[in-house]
């Protein structure tokens, strides 16, 4: 709605398209995960992380653009969709975690951290953009797709800023790394984690009598004490390494739902019926035409 504002007309395609970007490396990450085990969880994080940022947002932004038979405005409304997403992480609490704004100058996470994500305002956005999206339906998934191959200079170009934001993270981890984003350098500095604090965002907790477990996101599972839980659940955890293995809790947050992620599949869903819908539409129309 924010983009119609700027834009009068702008394809629904392209802004759902937008406010993904940040999120497709996260996306990918999770698959490489499942279909490439033998990836080192750390740098395949601080990869992500690179990826992730408004920089290397803009650089997709630039490369989607190209596809659009108008380009210098599809790149705005991406654009404009990847930083709304990015502004939006920011207001979220979200542990071990958030936004690069400045990136390559900075790499300090941004957080501005005014509301959870399982709380009433996250419920009230979300369902508004549930029903903004079934109003628009019709109008979005019935009109000719919004893409144009590119040819000649605008594929190369395409190709190039592919290219671009595949190869740049590599050259940008270890500036990610020194700042310990995700507490990546704690994390791999494994003799001296003693007396360092640490944040996990979404870990999970295992009860266990004397001393729980926590599975963290590289697979790592660790001992954790001064937690009093008498189930299993997921948890978001600040604290302090009492040794290489051991954190003792300062503070943690319940994440009892899983609205959070299933309210992410569900939106990814959408995007991929309405571009789906679009898709098949041109074909068949095409093949009507050559039919005739």
């Amino acid at each position: 709605m924010a983009t119609r504002v700027l834009w009068r007309g702008a394809d629904l395609r392209w802004v759902y398209i937008g406010v993904i970007i940040p999120d497709l490396p996260w996306i990918a990450q999770r698959a490489l995960r499942v279909f490439m085990p033998g990836l080192n969880p750390l740098d395949l994080r601080l990869y992500v992380v690179v990826q992730a940022t408004l920089f290397c947002s803009l650089i997709l932004s630039g490369c989607f653009a190209l596809f659009s038979s108008a380009p210098r405005k599809t790149f705005f409304i991406l654009a404009f969709g990847a930083f709304f997403h990015l502004i939006t992480d920011a207001l979220q609490i979200k542990w071990a975690n958030g936004v690069h704004f400045f990136a390559p100058l900075d790499w300090k996470l941004v957080q501005l951290a005014f509301v959870w994500p399982e709380s009433l305002p996250t419920y009230l956005v979300t369902g508004l953009g549930l029903l903004y999206v079934v109003w628009t339906w019709r109008k979005t998934a019935e009109k000719p797709l919004p893409i144009s191959l590119p040819s000649g200079r605008r594929l190369y170009g395409a190709l190039a800023l592919l290219l671009l934001y595949s190869l740049i993270p590599f050259f940008m981890m270890g500036a990610s790394e020194a700042e310990d984003n995700h507490f990546v350098k704690t994390l791999r500095q494994v003799e001296s984690r003693q007396g360092k604090p640490v944040e996990f965002d979404r870990a999970f907790y295992r009860h266990a009598s004397p001393v729980g477990k926590l599975r963290i996101f590289t697979g790592e599972k660790l001992n954790v004490v001064g937690l009093k839980l008498d189930d299993s659940s997921q948890i978001s955890v600040r604290g302090v390494f009492l040794d290489a293995q051991t954190v003792q809790v300062k503070d943690y947050r319940l994440h009892p739902s899983a609205f959070r992620g299933n309210a992410s599949y569900l939106g990814l869903g959408l995007i991929a019926v309405i571009w789906g819908r679009g898709g098949w539409l041109f074909w068949r129309e095409r093949r009507r035409t050559v039919k005739l």
